[in-house]
């Protein structure tokens, strides 16, 4: 979930093009003007086409008020001829389209068998999911205000629920991590479970917003979760009692050697207060060397790896690249902190549950310090979503553009592949918990890093 704090950088960039878009409409249009109308006609052409914009309004109003289709088809009539005569456009099909629609529409309202219980409202809403859901892109997606809150509640690291980042994958709603001390991590699911049922509930063709909504609920109540897991080849069922989940987004402690195993969870909105306390205790003791610990780790937002890459870069080195692809020119993002880790001896942890800025920080640290990656292939969520705000307190959430690692690997819908590949066995996974303390015989992942770490320290 890496959208909300990308505004300032990609507005001020889209203002930009806005602008020069503008421009040459204006010259366009100015040049076409002197061949064809005195100034006055120009005046007049405009003042007209101004009325008929007001026109259009009250009839969208009026038929929405008085619920009668046949006014909207006007209204689609009238919007065609303005785009046709006025602006110059043309496009049949589209045309074509609309009066679908609003026919579609008719039949719905007027012959559907339980028509009374179809809310103008409701069928707005969705039309509009089903627009956003033709870009077949599993992070963009329209928001209501809940929506709005909700998501917000969970950047903020405290909501009720049963503590577990999901996300979509192939079309099918995937967990992407249990969130630490939560009950889902407690319970046992996994990064990679695929959810197919709520409460008996199919979870075929939801979006990932649609079974957020099934899964959330007060604390106390319980929610059986139904996923597929590929590890098994088999379905299973988990009665989970939800709790109010806190989410800790960092910490860090250290081995008999003196070596420090730094744990990042999340770029939430602690994150910044809780690394700088990690950060302190590190350079107080000194240690031999630093394993960065990202599994399970879903990303967060953009802003707060930004500020955090400060310490592990030299100032000036790239950190991130954002590709529009070819929407407007990319934007490479520097350091701009002391670079205090740079020289640090460090490795790093990754699995299938690490995603978003955690991977892009696992490849900046591969790329700038040459540090080696062990465990197994990342979640591949490498885009940039922007939440817009809409009317009537509705958002759009929207990808916008790619993440690149600062050597310019795109790594959606891939990941990043780590150096060395240490795969948990079945049978340890869930008798190790959710990656909680130093236990070398169980955290096999954990003791490979420690090994290849000592063999950079020697």
């Amino acid at each position: 979930m890496d959208m909300i704090n990308t505004d300032v950088v990609i507005k001020n960039d889209q203002a930009k093009t806005e602008n020069n878009t503008k421009r040459k409409f204006k010259i366009n249009f100015k040049t076409w003007a002197k061949k064809f109308f005195v100034k006055k006609n120009i005046i007049s052409l405009m003042v007209i086409f101004i009325l008929l914009l007001g026109l259009t309004q009250v009839s969208v109003n009026f038929g929405y008020q008085m619920g009668m289709v046949d006014s909207f088809k006007k209204q689609t009539q009238l919007n065609f001829w303005l785009s046709q005569n006025i602006l110059g456009f043309s496009n049949k099909k589209s045309e074509s389209d609309w009066y679908v629609f609003w026919d579609v529409w008719s039949k719905l309202k007027n012959e559907y068998v339980e028509r009374d219980l179809l809310t103008d409202e409701a069928l707005v809403e969705n039309a509009i999911r089903g627009i956003v859901a033709t870009t077949e892109d599993q992070f963009s997606e329209f928001l209501t205000y809940q929506d709005y809150e909700d998501l917000n509640g969970e950047l903020a690291g405290s909501f009720e629920g049963i503590g577990a980042e999901i996300g979509k994958r192939n079309g099918q709603v995937v967990i992407i991590a249990p969130l630490k001390n939560s009950p889902a991590a407690k319970i046992g699911l996994r990064a990679g479970d695929m959810i197919i049922e709520v409460d008996g509930k199919s979870t075929i063709d939801f979006s990932t917003t649609d079974v957020v909504k099934l899964i959330r609920g007060k604390k106390g109540t319980k929610v059986n979760v139904t996923v597929y897991r590929e590890s098994i080849a088999d379905k299973k069922t988990f009665e989970i009692v939800r709790d109010q989940i806190n989410i800790p987004s960092c910490d860090v402690e250290f081995t008999n050697d003196n070596v420090a195993v730094l744990r990042i969870y999340n770029f939430y909105d602690n994150l910044l207060s809780e690394f700088a306390t990690s950060l302190a205790t590190i350079k107080q003791k000194n240690p031999r060397g630093i394993i960065i610990d990202l599994r399970n780790n879903p990303g967060g937002y953009l802003d707060a790896y930004l500020e955090m890459a400060g310490h592990f870069f030299n100032k000036g080195e790239v950190v991130l690249i954002e590709d529009f692809n070819g929407k407007q020119e990319n934007v490479t993002e520097i350091s701009k902190g002391d670079g205090f880790l740079k020289n640090k001896k460090i490795v790093v942890l990754i699995n299938g549950g690490t995603a978003s800025a955690a991977e892009i920080l696992a490849g900046a640290l591969r790329d700038n310090n040459n540090v080696k990656i062990i465990g197994e292939q990342s979640f591949g969520k490498g885009s940039v979503q922007e939440l817009m705000p809409l009317r009537n307190n509705n958002f759009l959430k929207l990808t916008i553009a790619y993440w690149l690692t600062p050597k310019g690997t795109n790594i959606s819908k891939k990941g990043i592949t780590p150096d060395i590949e240490v795969k948990i066995p079945e049978e340890l996974i869930d008798a190790m918990g959710s990656y909680e303390g130093i236990d070398l015989a169980k955290d096999i992942q954990l003791k490979k890093a420690m090994e290849e770490l000592n063999k950079i320290i020697k």
